[in-house]
């Protein structure tokens, strides 16, 4: 058996792939292999992690033992009231288009805020401490506590409590939740993206949302959205086969995921919401293309600049009283990790008033469907798709 240029790539280490730990896909372990999903059933029961080099993954695949066998990927980096009073910020996203992406309305429908549903959000690390933060403890996995600001960042859209101080998030009423994709397996760590995601469905139920705030290496290093990623591709369908919405922010790589390079790995669909970054009706050119990765297979965009949200060092611009990570915030959070926080919290809303108004949530194709039917469009030529409008979104299905 020959294998094509793209099994061949992903068996060389790297600094996107780990020189001694393979993910296979088969339908009996290979010797020494521990189940990548514990206690999946299905198509994830198939997957398995083995303590091995590129060279094991070729004879694996040569030999027919086993359907696929890449090198796992290396953890990518994310994109970049307490004493005094802190004072409340004004959030212009929050306000209805052409400003904003239309939260504010959303608090005129039954279950406005969010309350009805759970978001998870797979992060590195959030700042625990932060006044404008209520979430509890991780679900799973170990945190990374340098990448901090960024989970705040990305709570802070989502889930900052709604009081009179800080910020508020468009899901505030959503029930907040983290998973971190680092693993201790035998007092080592292992970054396992799939798994993370798999660990976040398995407590949840249809109408609820996964946001995965990750990117991952591409073969030449670039940066690509989570999908790149088999296991995860396998976790976020199944996620979404039960009626977990999943949106994945398409990455800060600036690069054309349709290049033939990629080998239509982004063609596959799983379900999920693929999203760009566009710049903020405060650009000259609204709604187009800011340098996330791109191409038809990208489904909504959400800004990529100038998001205010809660922050941490080095986010810390807006406010930082006596250097207090606690009270940090931020007017210039964004890349595609805010543009997804944004969509996330807009998918939190149409669930949890689809619930309210419907007795039932949309289906996670329905979601991305109307999400794009009721949006803004882009400008430019760049495809990232249209900007979602959650007020215009919550007319087309909640008003009676």
């Amino acid at each position: 058996m020959t294998l094509s240029p793209g099994e061949e790539a992903a068996l060389v280490a790297g600094v996107d792939r780990d020189p001694d730990r393979l993910h296979v896909v088969a339908s009996s372990p290979p010797p020494g292999a521990r189940p990548r999903f514990p206690g999946a059933t299905g198509a994830l029961s198939r997957h398995w992690v083995l303590d091995g080099t590129g060279e094991l993954g070729r004879r694996l695949l040569t030999s027919g033992l086993v359907d696929s066998a890449v090198l796992a990927l290396r953890p990518a980096p994310p994109p970049g009231d307490i004493p005094p009073v802190t004072p409340l910020f004004e959030q212009l996203w929050w306000w209805n288009f052409p400003d904003g992406l239309g939260f504010d309305e959303a608090l005129e429908y039954p279950g406005g805020d969010g309350a009805n549903v759970t978001l998870v959000d797979i992060e590195y690390a959030w700042g625990r401490e932060h006044e404008d933060l209520a979430v509890g403890e991780a679900l799973a996995g170990e945190p990374e506590d340098v990448y901090a600001f960024h989970g705040s960042g990305v709570l802070g859209v989502t889930s900052g409590v709604a009081n009179d101080y800080g910020v508020t998030g468009g899901a505030a009423g959503a029930t907040a939740l983290v998973v971190h994709p680092d693993f201790d397996v035998d007092g080592a760590l292992e970054y396992d993206l799939a798994r993370a995601i798999y660990e976040a469905a398995s407590v949840l139920s249809a109408g609820d949302v996964i946001l995965v705030e990750q990117q991952v290496y591409g073969p030449g290093e670039e940066f690509l959205p989570a999908t790149w990623d088999e296991g995860a591709r396998a976790a976020i369908a199944e996620a979404t086969a039960a009626g977990v919405a999943v949106v994945v922010p398409s990455a800060n790589g600036a690069v054309d995921l349709d290049h033939p390079a990629y080998e239509g790995a982004f063609d596959i669909d799983t379900g999920a919401i693929l999203v760009g970054g566009g710049f903020p009706p405060t650009y000259g050119e609204p709604r187009a293309w800011a340098g996330s990765d791109y191409g038809e297979g990208v489904h909504v965009q959400a800004w990529f600049t100038d998001i205010v949200s809660a922050g941490g060092s080095p986010y810390t611009d807006l406010y930082f009283p006596g250097g207090d990570e606690r009270q940090a915030y931020t007017a210039v959070f964004g890349g595609t990790s805010g543009a997804g926080a944004l969509v996330a919290a807009m998918c939190a809303v149409a669930q949890s008033v689809s619930i309210a108004t419907r007795g039932a949530p949309l289906s996670p194709l329905e979601l991305r469907a109307a999400l794009v039917a009721t949006g803004s469009p882009q400008s430019g030529s760049v495809p990232i798709g249209p900007q979602p409008d959650l007020r215009r979104l919550l007319r087309s299905f909640a008003v009676p």
